[in-house]
């Protein structure tokens, strides 16, 4: 994966949403954003010409018509309610939330493919009583046994908002209950690159246990091992292992439930 790609579409995130609302980031602000970044991910220091790829947002960001992100997307990129977007300036956004959102939802969209899923990303789905939920990647997987759907959703601040975790759990919930079909054999991941807090693990796994559709997480350790596996065969297993223990984890929930009635 290329960091210059991940750092380049962050920030024109930014810049192309600002620009649609006339308002105008200069080429020293798009360096200074660049600088935040990498001074908030030492592993980017070295990898890009900050000055070459500011040059190239500043140039793309004048060509606004044909530039596809818009509030929601930024919106969704740094983990914050639409709304909020009205009130952020180049000042105040969180750069590692970004960047990290960024990388990990190009990451999986790509890795989903490479799996044989059908991905979408910004999907928004409509569940139970019109709640809607929007993963960050969604794909659909077609089988001689069926098609099978899973929901990939980003929780990128150090810790991981467990809020932010609470009300994803809820809107995969009422989607889950509103199309019927979302069901055995479908998953949902709430990934981040930090590590999870107790309340927002136990939350995850009481919720795999209840659900006929599989819940995980996946933290900055797994990402690592699936970064760096030689292929995307080997990718997938590393997926399934982690379906297993939730499988396993939700059998043996069942089994204690049985035993106590």
């Amino acid at each position: 994966m290329d960091p210059e790609k991940f750092v380049t579409q962050a920030i024109m995130a930014i810049t192309a949403t600002l620009a649609k609302k006339g308002i105008d980031v200069t080429i020293d602000k798009v360096k200074e954003l660049i600088a935040n970044i990498s001074k908030q991910n030492p592993s980017l220091r070295g990898q890009f010409n900050i000055d070459e790829v500011a040059s190239k947002i500043q140039v793309t960001t004048g060509n606004v018509g044909r530039i596809a992100y818009n509030e929601e997307t930024l919106a969704r990129y740094l983990e914050i309610p639409i709304p909020d977007i009205a009130t952020l300036n180049t000042n105040n956004i969180e750069m590692n939330v970004l960047y990290d959102h960024v990388r990990l939802e190009t990451e999986f969209g790509e890795w989903l493919s490479e799996w044989g899923y059908k991905v979408q990303l910004g999907e928004t789905l409509t569940g139970l009583r019109g709640i809607e939920y929007t993963p960050d990647v969604y794909g659909v997987l077609s089988t001689l046994h069926g098609q099978y759907e899973i929901c990939i959703s980003f929780v990128c601040d150090n810790p991981p908002n467990e809020d932010r975790v609470y009300s994803l759990l809820g809107k995969i919930e009422a989607y889950a209950e509103g199309k019927k079909s979302f069901d055995t054999g479908d998953i949902f991941i709430i990934i981040s690159p930090n590590r999870f807090t107790q309340g927002a693990i136990n939350a995850i796994a009481l919720q795999n246990e209840q659900e006929h559709y599989y819940v995980f997480t996946l933290d900055g350790g797994d990402i690592y091992v699936l970064e760096n596996s030689r292929s995307p065969s080997e990718q997938l297993d590393e997926l399934r292992d982690k379906v297993r223990e939730a499988e396993e984890q939700s059998k043996r929930a069942e089994g204690k439930r049985v035993l106590s009635q």
